[in-house]
């Protein structure tokens, strides 16, 4: 297999591992078995090991000695952490993407919001922390601040399993689109402090739910302590 080629199926296997992790196919702590994952797409593991490497360096994997790769356990100190960035970051850049934003952005804001409002409408929980993280990119606008939006990107991938969870329970998902709704409002009629507000409000509450519930330790979530 020549390099470019083996670039090519590392990449998709990149998407497609990353994509298992944050729906939840592969549950936090279980064991990443590189011929297993080798066998069920039809390649070596040369491109397998490249894959759960890039994953491992999106925090996402954790590698063991003797035992090989994993998909990382939920914890709070990671939760936590990830959280505590968001509120450093957030809020500021959201606010200068309410300030900033050309009328195609707030369309492409508007057009998000419509998708993940979708999915949460119709239950589909597994394509909810994709199209959640989406939304809050867009109100960002990384065309105009792609240093930050970089830095969130990245974690808004960390929190996305964490997302997933905080949406299952009843009513939550009615709750998450009643804030978005007006969040995206404030934002799109250029209210950026009020838009800066909600967005910390929103994330702060997410963060102490999503506390409780791991503290409150159930099965499913891999790590300290496991969800109920």
């Amino acid at each position: 297999m020549d390099h470019s080629l083996a670039r090519t199926v590392s990449s998709q296997l990149t998407t497609r591992l990353r994509d298992r992790i944050l729906s939840g196919a592969y549950a936090p702590g279980s064991q990443l078995l590189q011929d297993s994952i080798a066998a069920e797409y039809g390649v070596s593991k040369i491109p397998v090991r490249e894959a759960l490497v890039y994953l491992q360096g999106e925090g996402l994997v954790d590698i063991f000695s003797h035992r090989g790769f994993q998909v990382r356990p939920l914890s709070i100190a990671e939760l936590e952490e990830v959280f505590r960035l968001r509120l450093q970051l957030e809020p500021v850049a959201v606010a200068a993407g309410a300030r900033k934003a050309s009328a195609e952005d707030r369309q492409a804001a508007k057009a998000a919001l419509a998708d993940l409002n979708a999915a949460l409408a119709a239950g589909q929980l597994a394509d909810s922390g994709a199209l959640n993280r989406a939304f809050h990119l867009a109100l960002v606008v990384p065309r105009l601040q792609p240093l930050t939006g970089d830095i969130l990107s990245r974690l808004h991938t960390l929190a996305q399993r964490y997302v997933r969870i905080h949406l299952s329970p009843r009513g939550r998902s009615k709750r998450a689109t009643k804030e978005h709704t007006a969040l995206f409002k404030a934002w799109q009629v250029k209210e950026s402090r009020e838009a800066g507000r909600l967005i910390r409000l929103h994330i702060e509450e997410t963060r102490e739910e999503l506390t409780e519930y791991l503290q409150g330790g159930a099965s499913g979530a891999g790590g300290e302590s496991a969800p109920r």
